[in-house]
């Protein structure tokens, strides 16, 4: 055996420093023996085993090095110390490792190990509790490398202990921090949610009764009172819902409601509702979308809608001369994305070099006095760029004190399947007469709201039917046919969800479905999700707004009247006789809702017909020339005009004549301004008939 050792170590030189290397790069204790080596070998063992002694001693981890054939393990002092042990009162064997391991942690870690060892997994590295000497357990990680044979069986395997207690303390009270937090957040979304609830209970009181008095005969200064009294109302509304919007946001419990629509549809919406403000304060509003812009689009309509009507309303507030433009245009595309470029341009006051970053946090403002002299909370800006994040974009501002402000920004949507603006057949809009009267039951256990929503329908020509109590609703449904049910959701005994439920239960047996729509004073995140959930078919928060009110309850009937035989024959025969008497060219309600004025009211009457012609006349001399440049200008600039005067039917027939014109389809455009023509003509008489000039 002797002989053997001396021949390997004269003639294999290479072998011996290639296991020298190796055990350097191994944890170890064991010093070799070798009879007659060469004097070079030794020496290099020695200076070898010289160094892994210092980083054994010079290191705070704990150093251990397992012969797998043997079980025999090396533990360095420092790995015994971390535990509280003298070097000499463990023993240097497996068994001491394990009987140390947390009772709960042994299998996991033993189950680990085997799996490094049988190479299930790449390395070996793990976290478990070990005992120390005073009774306490500390966390302990764990690595470690084999070295195997040329079969790739493991014959031994070295590694470290690090102490993690401190680490894991620190995790710990970092997760119970976060659940603190996450406590703290829902306790404060409860809060918000009831907070809602109570505030805007009694101002759907105010709000609606406002509506409903405006609609009745006032002389002057009643009107003007009760006008600011429903400003009022509304601006406090509008705060709420930038409180709420921000602590949403806030909390992370904002989400995108991504669907499809149509781009120049919103952006036109937007600039006709602002564009009573702008007239107010004699401003010029236009709006430009870039040939480029697809048609349509995916993305969240209604928060870029908030996001547009922030950036405008701030526009228009700061501007007191020229006017404000709204741009859009395309930053970058791809075949499923498109990256679209906003600009609001205005020529108002300007913002200070220094402030034009801290305006985009929240309660912040461009000026200390603007709280006084314009205004504001100082969230709307933080809302739009959070909102605007949400959508992959970033806001900024270029501007210059007194040479006005371009707020820009950029938001990514999705791409349609197939992009076309050649447009549909005329849209009209279904109006409610007498023979499409729907009768509703409100479910309220509050007098004030009951007599709100009765009170709207009643006016459009509905039937109501009012219930007190969720019990009540089952009974009456039970006895009588609704084609439509409000529910308020928060009642006294059954509520709306349970009253929801049993009727739900009912209409099994009767195959029957009457649309039931939650109506809820809450706001937060999820309240809409629950309603649908529980059955219900649609949502609306109060305040109860009559537009939105309409809308909600009045898809229903347009639905079922859809599915009627027949009903389609009965339209088209309507269409030429009975709809034009019945439909009026104009909604006065929504009109007087959307001005908030009667004086302006019956100015824009007195200048409809001038205007008017002069954009018809436009238009016709277009199309005589085969222009469609200038005819799509024409109609353009009708549209944004009639958007004011809540005409409905000549807004639909003058956006059909700017996307026949956009499409260069000359005949199609004729066809729809010979429509637009008498439509306005007849508008021009309606509005006339509604407001005494002599008044």
């Amino acid at each position: 055996m002797s002989e053997t050792h001396e021949h390997a170590a004269t003639d294999s030189v290479p072998e011996l420093k290639q296991r020298i290397r190796e055990l350097e790069g191994m944890l170890h204790a064991c010093r070799l023996r070798l009879p007659n080596a060469p004097a070079e070998a030794v020496r290099e063992l020695a200076e070898s085993e010289e160094r892994f002694a210092l980083a054994v001693r010079g290191t705070s981890d704990g150093i251990w090095d397992w012969d797998i054939r043997t079980n025999k393990v090396f533990f360095s002092p420092p790995w015994k110390s971390m535990i509280g042990y003298a070097d000499d009162e463990i023993a240097n064997d497996f068994s001491a490792f394990e009987n140390l391991l947390h009772p709960e942690d042994h299998d996991r870690v033993l189950a680990t190990l085997n799996d490094y060892l049988e190479s299930r997994i790449p390395r070996y590295y793990v976290e478990f509790r070990f005992h120390h000497k005073d009774g306490s357990w500390r966390w302990i990680l764990a690595r470690g490398r084999a070295l195997r044979d040329e079969n790739g069986k493991p014959y031994r395997m070295a590694g470290s202990h690090t102490d993690v207690t401190e680490r894991k303390r620190d995790e710990e009270e970092l997760r119970k921090a976060r659940h603190d937090a996450e406590s703290a957040n829902h306790a404060k979304s409860a809060f918000l949610a009831n907070m809602s609830h109570e505030i805007r209970t009694p101002m759907n009181g105010v709000i609606g009764m406002s509506e409903l008095l405006l609609e009745t005969s006032l002389n002057d200064t009643q009107r003007e009172y009760l006008e600011m009294l429903k400003h009022s109302a509304d601006s406090l509304l509008e705060l709420l819902n930038d409180i709420l919007d921000f602590s949403k946001i806030e909390a992370g419990r904002m989400e995108l409601d991504s669907h499809e629509f149509d781009l120049n549809e919103i952006v036109t919406e937007v600039a006709q509702a602002m564009g009573v403000r702008a007239f107010q304060k004699r401003l010029v509003l236009l709006h430009n979308l870039s040939p480029e812009v697809p048609a349509r689009l995916i993305g969240d309509d209604g928060r870029l809608r908030q996001i547009l009507i922030n950036l405008i309303g701030n526009a228009i507030k700061f501007t007191h001369k020229g006017g404000v433009t709204i741009e859009v245009s395309v930053e970058s595309e791809t075949a499923d994305l498109v990256t679209l470029h906003f600009k609001i341009n205005d020529t108002g006051i300007g913002i200070a070099d220094e402030m034009q970053e801290s305006i985009f946090e929240a309660f912040t403002q461009a000026e200390t006095s603007t709280s006084r002299r314009y205004g504001g909370t100082g969230l709307g800006l933080a809302i739009c760029r959070d909102l605007i994040a949400l959508m992959q974009g970033r806001i900024w501002v270029e501007s210059k004190p007194g040479a006005g402000s371009t707020f820009h920004f950029n938001a990514v949507f999705g791409r349609t399947s197939g992009i076309s603006i050649k447009p549909k057949s005329p849209r009209i809009e279904p109006v409610v007469t007498a023979h499409s009267s729907m009768k509703v039951l409100i479910v309220e256990d509050g007098h004030i709201n009951q007599l709100v929503g009765a009170r709207m329908l009643e006016k459009r020509g509905h039937t109501v039917t009012l219930a007190s109590t969720g019990r009540e609703s089952i009974e009456l449904v039970k006895k009588e046919t609704f084609d439509a049910i409000l529910m308020d959701v928060h009642m006294p005994g059954i509520n709306g969800y349970e009253a929801t439920a049993k009727i739900r239960q009912g209409e099994k047996d009767t195959g029957r479905h009457v649309p039931i729509i939650a109506m809820t004073a809450n706001a937060m995140k999820g309240d809409r999700e629950l309603c649908l959930a529980a059955g219900m078919d649609d949502y609306i928060s109060k305040p109860l707004r009559s537009a939105e009110l309409f809308q909600v309850v009045e898809q229903f009937a347009r639905r079922a009247s859809a599915q009627e035989p027949g009903s389609a024959a009965a339209d088209q025969a309507s269409t030429t006789g009975s709809r034009k008497t019945e439909e009026p060219p104009f909604d006065l309600a929504e009109f007087r809702e959307s001005t908030g004025d009667e004086k302006l009211m019956r100015k824009l009457v007195a200048i409809f017909s001038e205007d008017s012609q002069k954009y018809l006349r436009k238009a016709e001399k277009a199309l005589a020339a085969g222009k469609a440049k200038p005819l799509y200008e024409a109609a353009h600039s009708l549209k944004g005009m009639l958007g004011v005067y809540a005409a409905k039917k000549a807004l639909n027939l003058t956006a059909e004549l700017c996307e026949y014109s956009h499409a260069e389809d000359l005949k199609g455009a004729q066809l729809m301004y010979d429509q637009l023509k008498k439509e306005c003509a007849l508008l021009g008489d309606a509005l006339t008939a509604s407001f005494d000039p002599s008044i």
